[in-house]
């Protein structure tokens, strides 16, 4: 079974800053499917196997431009 995590986010603004969060997370080999949302803003993460830590995780999601609350 997958390991799932769900990060509430701020910053995201619009649609493209959900596409831009995206991207950005997919690029991670350890990241299966993540899906990004305005409202409730927040990511829905699944690995493909073991998963990264909750700071792993918030680090990705602030390279992109973006913080977790």
């Amino acid at each position: 079974m997958s390991e799932t995590l769900v990060l509430p986010l701020t910053g995201l603004k619009c649609d493209g800053c959900v596409r831009s969060l995206t991207r950005a997370l997919e690029a991670s080999p350890a990241i299966e499917t993540v899906t990004v949302t305005l409202d409730p803003p927040q990511a829905h993460i699944i690995f493909t196997g073991p998963a990264l830590s909750r700071e792993d995780c918030a680090l990705l999601i602030q390279k992109a431009g973006f913080r977790t609350v």
